[in-house]
């Protein structure tokens, strides 16, 4: 009999866990198991990819309209009053705190729950679906985005198995308030080299203009540093460099990075290209990789942008390391807008290092795929 497997994520739209679970769902064994996925937004532009042998779910069927509406204001004057007094309290737990009494539980019994994220997935799947075993991904530093170990850690004590993306997050959280140590299963991102090459080989969406290309990929949001980024671009507009860098992404920070933009008149120097469902042409079109993240779980944009050969400089964010070895296949940088000019600087001006870095990609061998996607195969079927 095949094993019934729910996988719970709040959307496919552009984001590193959207991106590692539509590669994962296609190396699943659909002979030994039968797959449904809970999404709480349709239409995100990772959809398409979803293998047909798997079963879309949508959220709404879990929601009490009634409730809901009168929750959902109440949930609104929280996050109000938290902004009033100062209070910081992350969303996913303000919304679960305030709503969860609107969301109806699963009736169905599975033998293997995934809550593919941290925050509003996790808690649902431990509060609300009955499972044989259950199972939370970690894909976030979430001692370092606003989370409260208080309010977390009963829902990590009623898991099985907690799965942080990178050996680096698993070693953060194990010493951390937030969960038992003991329940910490690693399991990377998964990424799909021959997919990600494929996908690079289309058309760009727009012409790239000439002179030097830098990329960065990654939703707008604070912990991924685009102000960073735009600080950076008007360094190397100071010292001369003749280049356009290209902003793949969108979210709630786009109008402050805008505001930024305008306040140092960067147009000829930056262009947003928004939310692209493949960045990858554009990946593959750059002279530079940039990744200007506060934090990762894992770095999957500079994993993709690794599979394509493209020399990288990125922030010092704890988990890089378990990717990039500065000065062989990439370059770090501190945290600031001076540090990442001058390590771009360097591949600019040293085209030896430049070279050395491209070739020791080529060399490198992605096996993420078989050996991760091996781990998730053998957690279900061992339940």
């Amino acid at each position: 009999m095949k094993k019934k497997v729910l996988f719970f994520i709040e959307s496919l739209q552009c984001g590193g866990a959207e991106k590692s679970i539509v590669s994962l769902l296609p190396t699943l064994d659909y002979t030994r198991v039968d797959v449904e996925l809970l999404l709480m937004q349709r239409g995100g532009i990772f959809e398409q990819y979803v293998p047909k042998q798997v079963r879309i779910i949508d959220f709404k069927q879990q929601v009490k309209p009634w409730l809901f509406w009168i929750y959902q204001a109440i949930f609104s004057l929280r996050l109000r009053w938290n902004r009033l007094i100062g209070r910081k309290e992350h969303g996913a737990e303000s919304r679960w705190k305030t709503m969860h009494r609107a969301y109806t539980p699963f009736k169905k019994h599975y033998d293997v729950a995934i809550a593919y994220q941290q925050g509003f997935p996790t808690y649902y799947i431990i509060d609300k679906v009955s499972a044989d075993k259950k199972c939370t991904w970690i894909n976030a530093d979430i001692t370092q985005v606003g989370y409260k170990a208080p309010f977390n850690r009963p829902f990590y004590e009623r898991a099985d198995i907690i799965v942080p993306v990178s050996d680096r997050l698993k070693s953060i959280l194990s010493t951390s308030e937030y969960m038992p140590k003991e329940k910490l299963y690693p399991i990377y991102d998964i990424v799909n080299p021959s997919l990600i090459r494929s996908m690079a080989q289309e058309p760009l969406s727009i012409k790239p203009n000439d002179g030097l290309k830098i990329v960065t990929v990654g939703r707008m949001a604070p912990l991924k540093g685009f102000d960073f980024a735009v600080e950076t671009v008007r360094i190397l507009r100071e010292r001369g460099l003749a280049f356009t860098w290209y902003f793949i992404g969108d979210g709630t920070e786009r109008s402050a990075i805008e505001r930024l933009i305008e306040k140092y008149h960067l147009h000829n120097n930056v262009v947003l290209l928004g939310e692209q469902a493949n960045p990858y042409p554009h990946v593959r079109a750059c002279d530079i990789y940039v990744q200007t993240s506060r934090f990762e779980g894992f770095g999957l944009t500079i994993a993709e942008a690794k599979i394509l050969h493209k020399p990288i400089v990125s922030t010092n964010f704890p988990v890089v390391y378990d990717q990039i070895t500065d000065g062989v296949n990439g370059l770090i940088a501190n945290m600031n807008p001076d540090s990442l000019a001058e390590q771009i600087m360097r591949l600019v001006t040293d085209s030896k290092l430049r070279q050395a870095i491209v070739l020791h990609l080529q060399q490198e061998q992605n096996t993420t795929a078989e050996k991760e996607s091996a781990k998730v195969n053998k957690l279900i079927l061992n339940s």
